[in-house]
């Protein structure tokens, strides 16, 4: 595995952890000497911003030099960071306090999801409903079609209607009209 690989996985799960209670003034420089993956990297909190970043930290609180199995063990738990300097399998120069507290950083906490509303089962009764539904449209559009049939038909007879009323209407007036240009 190549440098630029391992630090990738190295950097995402240092960025799982809570690093909130780190101190606020910590620089910790790490090389992995393996033959295939070596390389240098650094773990920084300074002001409160967390960084993991694939460079020399020149001015560190700690250098740290291991190899990448070690650092694997360390992070996931398989491995304790007194018990790994204490063997040899990890070593440095520096505040210590420091590494301790960035190989012992505890992951975030799940990120708490809202829980989604499941649909509620229909009941086969809901079901049945739904059915009658669509054959009431189904008798609906049939009247609408039906009412717009005699729409035509109730027009035509509405307006003949109204044409032998205004002609009845007009038939009284002229008479009236004659009488009143009778009498004058």
């Amino acid at each position: 595995m190549t440098f630029e690989k391992k630090f990738k996985e190295i950097k995402k799960e240092l960025e799982k952890r809570d690093s909130k209670n780190l101190r606020p003034d910590l620089a910790v420089q790490i090389t992995m000497d393996d033959e295939d993956c070596g390389g240098t990297f650094y773990v920084s909190n300074m002001d409160g911003k967390f960084e993991v970043a694939p460079y020399d930290y020149q001015d560190n609180t700690l250098y740290i030099n291991t190899t990448a199995k070690v650092l694997d063990d360390l992070l996931n738990g398989k491995l304790d960071a007194p018990d790994a300097i204490f063997r040899g399998l990890l070593t440095g120069e520096g505040e210590w306090e420091h590494g301790l507290e960035v190989l012992n950083m505890p992951k975030k906490p799940a990120a708490k999801k809202s829980a989604a509303k499941k649909p509620a089962a229909k009941k086969p009764a809901a079901k049945k409903t739904a059915a009658k539904k669509p054959a009431a449209k189904k008798t609906t559009t049939k009247k609408a079609a039906e009412k717009k049939a005699a729409a035509p038909k109730k027009a035509a007879e509405k307006k003949a209607a109204t044409e032998k009323k205004t002609a009845t209407k007009s038939a009284a007036k002229k008479p009236a009209a004659k009488k009143t240009a009778a009498k004058k």
